[in-house]
C-alpha cells in the first residue's frame, strides 16, 4: 500500500512538472520590434561553430588513420584543409542551421498569439500549438510553439536527427531581447550539445540583405 501511494505521489509529481505551452503571452509581454544583436553581451557564436568545425576535421583525421591500422596500410596524407571562403560559407550554413542573425524583426500580435519572425532574407510565422514544421535543411520536424511564461518557445525535433529548441525573452530589467538556441542529436553531430545566448538591442536600422553564402531561403 506504501509502494502504490509512494509511486503514485512520484508520478503526480512528474506530471505537474511538465507542462504545455500557453497559447498566449502574458499580459504586458510584447517582443515587438527590431533588434540588433549586442556581441560584447552575447556569446561570440562565429568561435563556437569554429571550434566544432575544427573538431569535426580532427575527428575524420583520427577516422582515416584507425581505418588503415585495421587494413595494416600506412594512413594517407591528410587531406588539405577547407579554404577561408569555404569556412566561412561552412559556418554561415550552421548559423542558418541555428536560426542565428546579427538582426532580428518580430510582429506579435495584440493578443499574443501569433509571432512573426525575420531575419536575413528568411521570415518565420508561428502560432502556438502542435505542429509539423520544416527544418532550414529540409528535414520534416514535429513542433510544439507557445510561451512559456515570459518566453516565447520554438521547440522542434526531428525523429531520429536534431532537437532544436529556440527561447525568445524580454530582460526584466534592461528591456533588452534574450534569445537562447539550443541543438540537441546524436553524439556525432556536428551541432549537438551546442548552447548560444545572445542579447539585442532595439534598433532603428533596416534589416540587412540576404546572407549570400548561405544560399536561397527554403
Amino acid at each position: 500500500m506504501h509502494i502504490r501511494l509512494w509511486i503514485s505521489l512520484c508520478l503526480l509529481g512528474l506530471s505537474s512538472a511538465v507542462h504545455a505551452l500557453e497559447a498566449r503571452a502574458p499580459r504586458d509581454v510584447d517582443l515587438s520590434g527590431r533588434w540588433a544583436v549586442n556581441a560584447a553581451l552575447s556569446d561570440d557564436a562565429d568561435a563556437l561553430l569554429l571550434e566544432r568545425v575544427d573538431k569535426q576535421l580532427r575527428r575524420e583525421k583520427r577516422w582515416r588513420e584507425a581505418a588503415a591500422r585495421e587494413e595494416g596500410v600506412e594512413a594517407p596524407p591528410a587531406a588539405e584543409g577547407p579554404s577561408p571562403a569555404q569556412t566561412r560559407r561552412l559556418v554561415a550554413q550552421l548559423r542558418r542551421a541555428l536560426e542565428l542573425y546579427a538582426m532580428v524583426e518580430i510582429k506579435q500580435s495584440a493578443a499574443g498569439d501569433q509571432l512573426e519572425l525575420r531575419g536575413d532574407g528568411n521570415q518565420r510565422r508561428f502560432t502556438p500549438g502542435r505542429s509539423a514544421m520544416s527544418m532550414p535543411e529540409g528535414q520534416l520536424a514535429d513542433a510544439e510553439v507557445g510561451w512559456d511564461g515570459a518566453g516565447f518557445v520554438i521547440d522542434r525535433k526531428v525523429r531520429k536527427g536534431p532537437h532544436v529548441v529556440e527561447r525568445y525573452q524580454l530582460l526584466k530589467k534592461t528591456g533588452q531581447l534574450q534569445v537562447i538556441v539550443s541543438w540537441g542529436g546524436a553524439s556525432d553531430d556536428l551541432l549537438s550539445g551546442i548552447k548560444i545566448k545572445r542579447v539585442f538591442d532595439r534598433s532603428e536600422g533596416a534589416l540587412p540583405p540576404p546572407d549570400p553564402d548561405v544560399g536561397p531561403v527554403r
